[in-house]
């Protein structure tokens, strides 16, 4: 589990989701996705921050209206050494 980052929202937006939960998920999203699209992290590296599996992620990112293939070299390597790599075992 990561740090913990409180934030205030206006009641308003609790009721949009429902739950403080389903806030705090939804938050987690949104920043995880900005990064992508502003090229902060990878598409792999996201994948695994929001624990999607980098095949599902592209129409995960679809729903999001972001791209899967605008960026740069650099990412494209990381993502194609992600994409070979064994896939990670579960924890237990």
């Amino acid at each position: 589990m990561g740090q913990s980052l409180p934030i205030d929202i206006p009641p308003e937006f609790l009721e949009i989701f429902g739950t403080e939960d389903e806030a705090r998920q939804e938050a987690k999203i949104a920043l995880i996705l900005d990064l992508v699209r502003r090229g902060k992290v990878s598409r792999a590296r996201a994948a695994g921050f929001l624990q999607i599996s980098l095949a599902d992620f592209p129409a995960f990112l679809a729903q999001y209206q972001i791209p899967w293939c605008d960026y740069s070299a650099e990412t494209l390597c990381e993502d194609l050494l992600a994409l070979a790599a064994p896939p990670p075992t579960p924890s237990s």
